[in-house]
């Protein structure tokens, strides 16, 4: 069944009364004077408006709650940062402390501190002594 209707015919089930009722009420007015004040309350109405609209004035109404957003936005960063610093910074005398303990607590209790490094290697005979040291030339 073809739903789209692309012709302007009556339908065969039209009834002309409810036709004719229907285009008396949606109808232009045929009265002059009711285009007339039409005109004049259009014009001022337009008179009545702002002249420039800019197109950041409908943002003007989110300006409260975006500025308390991003007040919030800010302390939350801000305090997560300082927490973040202050357990640092904690953690970094923990650190200190326990290096200081190891070492000073060893040596209160007579335990030998030790510095060990690695001896030097030889080198074999037939290397030659120039490559060795630069600075001895």
């Amino acid at each position: 069944m073809d739903t789209k209707r692309t012709d302007t015919t009556r339908s065969p089930g039209a009834d002309p009364s409810v036709t004719a009722l229907l285009r008396a009420t949606y109808a232009a007015p045929k009265d002059d004077g009711y285009w007339a004040s039409f005109e004049q309350r259009v014009m001022a109405r337009l008179q009545d408006a702002p002249q420039v609209v800019q197109w950041w004035t409908s943002f003007s109404e989110w300006r409260t709650a975006g500025l308390i957003a991003a007040t919030l936005a800010l302390l939350l960063a801000g305090g997560t940062i300082a927490r973040d610093q202050s357990r640092q910074s904690a953690a970094r005398q923990l650190a200190a402390g326990a290096a200081y303990d190891a070492v000073f607590n060893a040596a209160a209790e007579g335990d030998a501190i030790a510095f060990t490094g690695r001896p030097r290697s030889t080198t074999p005979d037939d290397t030659a002594a120039r490559y060795l040291n630069p600075l001895d030339r």
